[in-house]
């Protein structure tokens, strides 16, 4: 068998929140004498927010609860006041708004965090930072190396993920793009796990003096899952986690997600595949390409196909982290996974949410080795080697396309080039995976899209460039 190659975290709040523990729930009466067990949760307007002891959330209006209970809101509402100056002071940013989590648009908390926009399609959008390398960034009093926002199909927030000290940034020296094969990293095992200890000890004593002492608890899915530490605000919850020798990662989720573990609903079969479908557009010139792939850019590390596989699991409908593959995935310190042992960790996740995963070797990369994974929306996880020469052909016809008239001449020239790549020696060094994500068969071109920004999301290289830079084969993840 053939030796595998090494290749190279919802920060809002809702209207007049109130600290609340599990234990504060209490009877509620309705103007007319009707009780139930409930914990205020927040308003929206006059619209009081209620959790019943079963989960259950629902809202009524404040004059429809007896004067007592009135009375009892109104005094929450003005204690919340002082805990929302609490947590914003805590953050180092004002992250509290008048609007309750499941309407906050992502839009203006992106701003408020001062995010760069990361991806768009018709079914959300993202937005990230890398703070260790930037100008002076703090969240909750210490510096993040990534902050990433997620919203969903309505613009509104769905989640917050910032990482602290973990192995892929801490210490690395890499730089962004393709440049991140070079510089390697500068962290060892117990400088990292000095970082991490100190990182988690000032979120920890930030969220607690701002929300008091948290809970203890287990979250996440299949080999994700780990321990956290959780306070809860108002319907949402902050979940710590240190996971040895991985990451600090803070998660701002709803209560009912974290009451869940993490465990996320499963998008219909139908229903996904016809969002498959319809994102693949065919153009006049002859491409054939997939949209609607949500961008993950991996930053400065080795961390490519942890971050493929989260671009490839959103567009079947699977919430995912790169941070928690690339520790499903045995990332080393700096970067570097063996596809393997991802792809192993990975397939009871995916089975659990009804997808199916298939390997495919492929010796000499052709067109009809995509074609009918490309038509029917199912992006490629191709395993290949990211070396310059190759690059450099991309970005040529890349930017060639946008200004040809004439594409049969532009066939030809494609051709030419090509042939010079075909007679090269294989490469076996940059071992990389990106996606395959359209093809054209009339100019013998791939569309490939690698994990490293906007800018790298859709470029097109000729067939037997892309066959001479191809190491081992595919994955996919199907419906």
């Amino acid at each position: 068998m053939k030796k595998p190659a090494i290749l190279g975290v919802s920060l809002v709040f809702s209207v007049l929140p109130i600290l609340a523990a599990a234990e504060d729930f209490r009877v509620f009466r309705s103007a007319a004498g009707q009780e139930i067990k409930a914990r205020f949760e927040g308003m929206a307007g006059d619209l009081v927010k209620l959790r019943r002891e079963d989960g259950k959330i629902f809202e009524l209006g404040k004059d429809k609860l007896s004067a007592t209970d009135q009375a009892y809101i109104a005094e929450a509402a003005a204690k919340a006041g002082g805990e929302s100056k609490a947590v914003n002071d805590a953050a180092g940013h004002a992250i509290v708004t008048s609007e309750p989590f499941s309407t906050r648009k992502a839009e203006e908390l992106a701003s408020g965090l001062d995010l760069d926009a990361e991806s768009q399609s018709k079914y959300g959008k993202s937005w990230r930072r890398y703070a260790a390398r930037g100008a002076a960034y703090q969240l909750f009093g210490a510096v993040p190396n990534s902050v990433a926002l997620y919203s969903d199909d309505k613009g509104a927030v769905t989640s917050v993920s910032a990482v602290y000290a973990n192995k892929g940034d801490t210490g690395s020296k890499a730089g962004f793009g393709a440049d991140h094969f070079k510089g390697g990293t500068e962290a060892t095992e117990k400088g990292l796990a000095d970082a991490m200890a100190k990182d988690e000890e000032t979120v920890s004593k930030a969220l607690t003096t701002a929300l008091g002492q948290p809970k203890v608890q287990r979250f996440g899915e299949g080999k994700s899952r780990r321990t956290i530490q959780r306070w809860d605000w108002n319907g949402h919850s902050f979940l710590l986690s240190n996971v040895e020798g991985e990451y600090v990662g803070l998660m701002i989720v709803s209560t009912e997600t974290a009451d869940a573990g993490g465990k996320s609903l499963r998008m219909k079969d139908e229903d996904l595949k016809k969002r498959l479908v319809d994102s693949v557009v065919k153009e006049p010139n002859g491409d054939v390409h997939i949209s609607q792939i949500p961008m993950v850019d991996q930053g400065p590390k080795g961390y490519c196909v942890p971050a493929t596989f989260e671009r490839a699991m959103r567009t079947m409908g699977m919430d995912a982290d790169m941070y928690l593959l690339a520790m499903v995935g045995q990332t080393g310190i700096g970067g570097g996974t063996v596809v393997e042992y991802l792809v192993d960790g990975i397939r009871s996740q995916v089975y659990s949410k009804g997808r199916r995963t298939k390997d495919e070797s492929v010796k000499d990369l052709k067109i009809r080795d995509v074609k009918r994974y490309i038509d029917q929306g199912v992006p490629i996880m191709w395993r290949m080697c990211s070396m310059d020469a190759y690059n450099e052909q991309a970005d040529k016809f890349t930017q060639k396309r946008k200004s040809v008239t004439d594409w049969t001449a532009y066939a030809a020239e494609v051709e030419a080039t090509a042939e010079d790549f075909s007679k090269r020696e294989k490469p076996s060094d940059n071992y990389h995976v990106c996606m395959i994500i359209g093809y054209n068969e009339k100019t013998n071109e791939l569309a490939v899209s690698d994990s490293w920004g906007a800018r790298f999301e859709l470029r097109w290289v000729p067939v037997p460039v892309a066959a001479w830079a191809s190491n081992g084969g595919f994955f996919m993840i199907l419906p």
